[in-house]
């Protein structure tokens, strides 16, 4: 174990934390907001809004589904070959590049924007895998609840303030001399290439990998090997699987509404402003929010986040039934940004905790395929309720029950998980 770089607030745990500023602004200004809205408004403006949230919905579901083969085997491949911070890099400038070539489509060009869209979402979400990881490789247990909460707030603090950069820039496009909220919105795409790979720099220069390179024509097969041996020796890990069973259920919510709620307003007739403001307040509420919540865990402990967030979660689904103006819309974004981040570094450094170090990048794997597996049934089960009711305000009901089962989960068995 690398004592050197777990010193506390090492330049690798910094550089760590202020990735997350980068990392979050595709997170923020891709995912959450841009890439829906202006999916719907201007690359699928030719077709009905309720077949673009269906194309949408069934994209995410597709990238999602492929993150769920990958996410395990590329987690087992670093924990073989100890080529993380190669492997990490790699995955982050496709999605980089990906994200960047949206800037060049025209208006109607929705389904390679699907495409790209697709790609960068899908290598954004393995290279988590890698970065979760390097979470271990840092620092010790006893700081990981603080650690993590710390990378989420500076994540919402940097992605929000890129994000609060380019709204300003769709909402007055004329200061910076573009012609159209169109033409700033596509700028928005390239601003966040050059961010994140700004960011990107200081992990990358001052992150090391502990073993040495070790690669082989044998390393994938190895991989895949290795993967299924930890599956058939699950009891041997019984409190790491029992979390994921409950993160699973739990944080299909959290996805789904992060990834669906732009899509959700404009289907309820608000304006792009109007969501574009919500999303900010959503960046800047949760950064000291979830400051708030690495105290919590700190001082007491990560599960007592979780079952508050969860509780919050479901008031939330309940009160997105009766919304009807921007207003109430901003409610729920500040509802949203209180917990967001707190259930999120609690789901991470509580299962960082728990996990074996020799296979954290396995079991991370493991940890953000069942994270997304919820961001692919959960954008399913909405294309589902929009086909059977064709009312968007219902699409978010059949979460409540998720977040039920997976809080009751969680505290069957939290003295197992503790």
């Amino acid at each position: 174990m690398n004592t050197i770089q777990k010193n506390k607030f090492s330049a690798s745990i910094k550089s760590w934390i202020a990735y997350d500023a980068g990392n979050s602004a595709f997170a923020t200004t891709v995912l959450a907001a841009f890439f829906p809205i202006f999916f719907t408004q201007y690359w699928a403006a030719d077709i009905a809004e309720i077949d673009s949230a269906k194309y949408y919905s069934f994209a995410l579901m597709i990238s999602n589904g492929l993150l769920l083969i990958s996410a395990p085997i590329v987690g087992a491949i670093t924990d073989i070959s100890g080529n993380t911070k190669k492997l990490f890099s790699r995955l982050v400038l496709v999605s980089i590049f990906f994200t960047g070539l949206l800037f060049f489509l025209e208006a109607g060009s929705w389904l390679m924007a699907l495409v790209f869209f697709g790609v960068a979402n899908l290598f954004f979400s393995t290279s988590n895998v890698l970065y979760d990881k390097i979470l271990i490789k840092i620092t010790t247990p006893d700081l990981f609840s603080k650690i993590s909460g710390y990378g989420y707030a500076v994540g919402y603090f940097g992605g929000g303030t890129l994000f609060l950069l380019n709204a300003i820039m769709s909402l007055q496009p004329g200061l910076f001399g573009l012609e159209s909220q169109a033409d700033a919105i596509r700028w928005s795409f390239l601003t966040v290439s050059i961010w994140w790979s700004i960011f990107l720099l200081p992990l990358y220069i001052n992150f090391k990998d502990e073993t040495n390179s070790n690669e082989n024509k044998a390393l994938l097969k190895n991989a895949i090997f290795t993967f299924i041996e930890t599956l058939r020796n699950i009891s041997a890990h019984k409190p790491s699987f029992i979390f994921l069973i409950a993160f699973f259920l739990y944080i299909d919510g959290v996805h789904t509404v992060m990834a669906l709620a732009s899509t959700f307003a404009l289907n309820i007739g608000l304006k792009s402003d109007a969501i574009i403001i919500a999303l900010i307040m959503v960046q800047f509420v949760a950064f000291p929010a979830t400051l708030l919540w690495a105290w919590v865990a700190d001082r007491f402990n990560d599960l007592l986040v979780i079952f508050i967030s969860i509780f919050i979660y479901i008031a939330i689904i309940i009160y997105s039934t009766t919304l009807t103006n921007a207003m109430e819309f901003y409610i729920l974004a500040i509802l949203v940004g209180s917990v967001q981040g707190g259930i999120q570094a609690s789901s991470r450094s509580c299962f960082a905790k728990i996990i074996p170090e020799e296979k954290s990048g396995e079991f991370f794997g493991l940890f953000n395929t069942f994270g997304k597996a919820g961001a692919l049934f959960g954008p399913f089960l909405v294309g589902i309720f929009l086909i059977a009711f064709n009312d968007i305000r219902l699409a978010l009901v059949p979460i409540i029950l998720l977040f039920i089962f997976g809080g009751y989960i969680l505290y069957r068995y939290k003295n197992e998980i503790i």
